[in-house]
């Protein structure tokens, strides 16, 4: 049971160091980025997260929209200053995003990425 725990750790760690290696080169990874969304699965821990991620963009007045389009295509050091957040959880979020997305409205997913 242990050797699958930490598996599963080991390849939770490996997905987040994938999803920050392909941020990090902004606007030059709309294949690999859509075969990482492919790849992903989410939990309702994803779900819950998100959600409450939502509600605190409302009440701060910013589009999350337009947040998860800068977190994809600025460079990390240039969406902190602009948006006063954690560049990689933001980024996590957005994965989140666009699975959702595109599970949900594969026409808007595209268009959001293409």
């Amino acid at each position: 049971m242990t050797n699958i725990i930490n598996f599963l750790q080991k390849k939770h760690e490996h997905d987040e160091q994938r999803i920050e290696k392909l941020f990090q080169k902004a606007n030059s990874h709309s294949e690999k980025l859509d075969l990482l969304i492919q790849q992903k699965e989410l939990a309702v821990h994803d779900h819950q997260l998100f959600l409450a991620f939502l509600t605190y963009l409302e009440q701060q007045q910013i589009n999350a929209q337009q947040l998860f389009k800068d977190v994809i295509n600025l460079p990390k050091f240039q969406f902190e200053a602009q948006y006063c957040m954690n560049w990689t959880q933001v980024v996590k979020l957005s994965v989140t995003f666009l699975t959702i997305l595109k599970h949900n409205d594969p026409e808007s997913y595209e268009h959001f990425i293409g």
